[in-house]
């Protein structure tokens, strides 16, 4: 009766107020008030009977689970050594036994019959799915496994709660304890220790090395130095989780550490890899790092089982090329090429000049040594074909299709990839695997999907583009090229296209590699001319301009125009943009066929290849792209939106 009582408290509360209420009406009306009685008794009348009738069927149901389990007369349910709840097809708790109820319940206030308060909102059927499930009820946590029976045609279940508490404690500080190897490496310290005295510079470099010492004493970290500006770190896996919630701000703390009131530029690159064994994880903590190096540098790459998770690259990289590496570079590509039987050089899809200029560099090189060399070209997706009808005219026909190139691909072929380091993008996917001797050449930070089996990997992320590693590599072969203006100017144009004038992504030996095909008679003139524009698409570049939208120091806008060369209006768009002022990054989209197509831009404040990458695209910090299949405007707007506001979270 008492539990009859507290399952059915709510009824009782309308009979006790039900009852008031006809001695109430018996003042005033005694007829009113002896209906109203009979009423009230007819109903609890009905409560006790329904109670009665549902607890011997309850019962059957039992009865029917214990025959089921096979269990004797004397270990019933009851006496079943865990806690044990009895529950209807739909959920219904019917019945659970005394350890249950002792530790399970305990002063738990059981808030209706629904068995999914024990479940962590789960159901009966959740269960059943899984055959068992795991479920935290209070500061305990229990595995629960189903066993059922139909009785009179209707299921019951028997659910066993296995108390894991400590087992989880155990597995989850198991998990915590599991070591993470990380190599730290000073990404510029050479750069520093050319432009500061010796003095000067051992402080920097002790001053650096402290503040990475003191960033790992908050952790339990074992460091040790290997050499000049490099670390080895093990960590355990609750001191990763832990940089990570902070987002490994110690790149922040050494990118703006200041020496004799001036920010020095220190940077770091973080590599982090955990495997079964130490042996395994420091292998994949190369890895990482190198990705995190190829990328740029400043910021940490987490190299887990499924994938690489990145941190940091707000700033820009610094210039580090060693020519002695580009001599033996070039040394290398030309055995290669002298080994093969013919050269193709192939670069991304919807080819620009960078990518058409790079390869009419390899062109070269090819015939310096007396092999045949072709460029592979989508003559109707390209964007170089201005640049590709100059060469035509000059220098013949030295462009092939993707079908043509796949027939004249054989066993002795060397494909030289240039301007991406990434097949999805390529220009064609099959003569890339196709092909038996890969050499790549290209300026993009690194992707996690790179190719990864080529002879020769020339990857320098600090260059500004890919014309402009061609040209310095000429200048290192043993067999010197013969270098014709015609060449000058491809080379050259793709250096202006991706420093848009030597104004972003400029260095040294960028002005270098300018100088080198100006004194192969390179015309400044010529090169310009390429970058010209039809009156209509100068038009139709002005109103994308004008439809931009500001978002977060951002441009935004879209292209809402027909036009066979939508592409390089796009572009050129997002690259005007940023002559707005308080514009720091543009997007300019357009659509096709399905497909939101962004091109990125940014003046350096801003990586907008972190923000692309969110976005399944790439690119570089100045420069990238995306592909959004199977959205409209609107939703790529808000999706474009969603990833510049989870990159300013990141910074």
């Amino acid at each position: 009766m008492r539990r009859f009582i507290k399952n059915n408290i709510v009824i009782f509360e309308i009979l006790a107020v039900s009852l008031f209420m006809s001695l109430v009406t018996f003042k005033y009306d005694k007829t009113v008030a002896f209906i109203e009685l009979a009423i009230l008794l007819a109903l609890a009348s009905f409560a006790v009977i329904s109670n009665i009738l549902g607890a011997k069927h309850g019962g059957e149901m039992l009865s029917g689970l214990n025959t089921a389990l096979d269990f004797s007369e004397k270990q019933n349910l009851e006496k079943f050594p865990l806690p044990v709840l009895v529950t209807t097809a739909n959920g219904r708790i019917l019945w659970f036994n005394a350890l249950f109820n002792s530790r399970v319940v305990k002063e738990r206030r059981i808030i209706s019959d629904d068995v999914t308060q024990f479940l962590s909102g789960h159901t009966v059927e959740d269960i059943l799915a899984n055959d068992r499930l795991f479920t935290d009820i209070d500061e305990n946590s229990y595995s629960v496994y189903p066993f059922y029976i139909t009785v009179r045609g209707e299921a019951a279940y028997a659910l066993i709660f296995s108390d894991e508490t400590e087992m989880r404690k155990t597995y989850y500080e198991y998990c915590l304890s599991r070591p993470n190897v990380m190599l730290i490496s000073i990404d510029n310290l050479d750069e520093i220790m050319q432009s500061y005295p010796d003095g000067d510079f051992d402080a920097m470099r002790s001053r650096a090395e402290k503040l990475i010492d003191t960033w790992l004493a908050d952790y339990g970290c074992l460091m040790r130095k290997l050499g000049e500006g490099r670390f080895v770190v093990v960590c355990e896996e609750r001191d990763l989780i832990s940089m990570i919630e902070r987002k490994f701000d110690i790149l922040d703390s050494i990118r703006s550490y200041e020496y004799d009131g001036k920010v020095v530029g220190i940077t770091l690159s973080i590599g982090v890899g955990k495997g079964q064994t130490l042996r395994e994880g420091e292998q994949n903590a190369r890895q990482a790092v190198d990705m995190a190096v190829g990328r740029g540098g400043d910021q940490a790459a987490v190299l887990r089982a499924d994938g690489y998770e990145f941190f940091g690259g707000v700033s820009k990289g610094v210039e580090k090329r060693s020519k002695a590496r580009t001599r033996i570079v070039a040394s290398a590509i030309q055995k290669l090429i002298e080994n093969s039987s013919d050269v193709l050089v192939m670069g991304h899809r919807f080819s620009d000049l960078d990518s058409v200029g790079s390869g009419v560099g390899i062109v070269c090189a090819a015939k310096a040594v007396g092999k045949s060399a072709k460029i592979v070209v989508n003559h109707k997706q390209s964007l170089a074909q201005s640049l590709i009808n100059m060469v035509d005219e000059n220098i013949g026909n030295i462009f092939i299709s993707p079908e043509e190139a796949l027939k004249e691909l054989d066993k002795r072929t060397l494909l030289v990839i240039v301007d991406t380091h990434r097949c999805e993008v390529l220009e064609s996917a099959e003569l890339y695997k196709a092909a038996k001797t890969v050499v790549v050449i290209d300026h993009h930070r690194k992707n996690v999907d790179f190719i990864n089996n080529s002879i020769v990997f020339q990857h320098d992320p600090n260059a500004s583009s890919a014309s402009e590693m061609v040209s310095e590599m000429l200048q290192y072969m043993p067999v010197k090229p013969k270098i014709t203006p015609t060449d000058a100017n491809a080379m050259l144009a793709g250096i202006m296209l991706d420093t848009r004038n030597f104004a972003l992504k400029t260095g040294v030996r960028t002005f270098e590699a300018a100088a080198f095909l100006r004194s192969k008679g390179a015309d400044t003139v010529k090169v310009h001319r390429l970058f010209m524009n039809k009156m209509e698409n100068f038009k139709l570049r002005n109103n994308i301009i004008a439809s931009c939208e500001t978002y977060r120091d951002c441009a935004i806008a879209f292209a809402d125009i027909e036009s066979d060369d939508i592409r390089t209006i796009t572009s050129q768009a997002a690259d005007e943009l940023l002559n707005i002022d308080g514009v720091k990054a543009s997007f300019a989209m357009f659509d096709a066929g399905g497909t939101m197509n962004i091109s990125a831009r940014s003046l350096g404040d801003i990586n907008v290849q972190l923000i692309m990458e969110k976005l399944g695209g790439g690119g570089h910090q100045t420069m990238a792209a995306a592909q959004l299949t199977g959205c409209d405007r609107d939703t790529a707007k808000t999706r474009l939106c969603a990833a510049i506001d989870e990159y300013f979270e990141h910074m």
